[in-house]
């Protein structure tokens, strides 16, 4: 059996500790980040943060699954499990996740996002809505934006995965 992808849960914002750590011990780790804007009382920063906050990726062959000792490692909770199922992640999500780096290694179509403006104009390029125009109107959550279209002679909201958005 070859090598497979896990997914190790991370004490609250350890990922670079707990990968660091991974990394001494010899393991393949992939930690995806996003660089985000922080924008607090005047001050703007930007900032690189885990594309998924408590959890990062370890490349693991058969014989380098120690449960135990990957769960004591600084930094770690454990590998995600469901009873004694360990699942593996396929490899063709870290591909994609790694297909969507700049050359700093942040995950980078994510990145023009949180430059969106409200009321920039975007074009919706996948999912139920696509094809239509709209407008941003701000983010919601991590990973949506909420926008308004034009339908059936109204404006109406909608929220939609910024992964589905372009502006445009």
């Amino acid at each position: 059996m070859d090598k497979e992808w896990f997914v190790i849960r991370t004490k609250s914002r350890q990922e670079n500790l707990a990968k660091e750590h991974y990394s001494r011990q010899g393991f393949s780790v992939y930690l995806p980040v996003i660089k985000k804007t922080i924008r607090h009382a005047r001050r703007v920063s930007d900032t690189v943060r885990p594309f998924f906050p408590g959890y990062l990726f370890l490349y693991l062959a058969p014989n380098e699954r120690d449960w135990t000792a990957i769960s004591s490692t600084i930094g770690s909770i454990g590998p995600v499990h469901f009873g004694d199922n360990y699942p593996s992640v396929p490899s063709s999500i870290i591909s994609n996740l790694k297909t969507l780096e700049d050359d700093k290694g942040h995950i980078a179509n994510l990145i023009e996002y949180s430059r969106l403006q409200k009321g920039d104009k975007i074009r919706i390029m996948h999912g139920e809505l696509e094809g239509l125009d709209g407008i941003y109107v701000e983010l919601r959550g991590e990973d949506r934006a909420m926008i308004l279209l034009d339908f059936l002679q109204r404006r109406v909201t909608a929220t939609v995965p910024l992964t589905a958005i372009e502006a445009g």
